[in-house]
C-alpha cells in the first residue's frame, strides 16, 4: 500500500516538472461566481518573457494563452476542452494596461460573428474586454502597449473565476495557473 502511494506521489511530482495543458479541464458547478474569493486582493505581479511561446491545444483543454512580443505587440488566447466535456467555453476576460499607458491596434483573432466579440470595456475606457465562445477552435485578440508596458488580464470562464486556466511563459518557464486574478503581466524586456 504504501509504495503504491509512494509511486502515485512521484508520479504527481514528475508530471508536474514539464509543460502540459491536457488535464485543464473545467469543474462544473451550479454556482456562477463573479468574483475571485480565494484571490488575493492585490493582483500578483509576474514576468512574460518576450517573444516566448506557449503552446495551445484547442478542443483538449481549457485555458487562456498570453505572449508578449518585442516591441509591445501582445496576442491572447483561449482554448476550450470540448472533445471531453462536450460543450463550448464562455470565456470573458478583460485586459488593461498598467499606469497611464494605452491599448491600441486592437483585433479578433478567429472570431465568430455573433458568438465573439472584442471592444472597449464599458467600466474602464483604457481597458478591453473579449467575449468569446470557443469550442475545437482557437479565439482570441491581439493588441499592442509601448513596449515594455505590464499589461492586467482579468479572466472568467463560465461566468467562474478562471485562475486554474492561465498560461504563459516567464522566466524561461512555462507557467499554468494563475497566482491572483486579476493577474499583471510584465514583460521581460522592451
Amino acid at each position: 500500500m504504501r509504495s503504491a502511494l509512494f509511486l502515485g506521489m512521484l508520479g504527481c511530482l514528475l508530471s508536474a516538472c514539464g509543460y502540459d495543458n491536457g488535464d485543464a479541464h473545467r469543474v462544473s458547478t451550479d454556482e456562477p461566481s463573479a468574483s475571485c474569493d480565494d484571490s488575493p486582493t492585490t493582483p500578483v505581479q509576474t514576468w512574460i518573457d518576450t517573444d516566448g511561446k506557449i503552446p495551445t491545444d484547442p478542443g483538449q483543454s481549457a485555458g487562456v494563452f498570453v505572449e508578449y512580443a518585442a516591441g509591445g505587440h501582445w496576442r491572447l488566447l483561449t482554448t476550450c476542452d470540448t472533445v471531453h466535456s462536450g460543450t463550448p467555453c464562455a470565456w470573458d476576460i478583460i485586459v488593461t494596461p498598467e499606469d497611464t499607458r494605452s491599448i491600441s491596434n486592437v483585433a479578433p483573432v478567429d472570431s465568430e460573428a455573433g458568438s465573439d466579440s472584442v471592444g472597449p470595456y464599458l467600466d474602464d475606457p483604457a481597458s478591453y474586454q473579449l467575449v468569446a465562445e470557443t469550442s475545437n477552435d482557437l479565439d482570441g485578440m491581439t493588441f499592442d502597449t509601448q513596449p515594455g508596458t505590464a499589461v492586467m488580464i482579468d479572466a472568467f470562464l463560465d461566468g467562474k473565476c478562471a485562475l486554474p486556466y492561465f498560461f504563459w511563459v516567464g522566466d524561461g518557464a512555462a507557467h499554468t495557473g494563475s497566482p491572483s486574478n486579476p493577474l499583471v503581466l510584465i514583460p521581460t524586456t522592451k
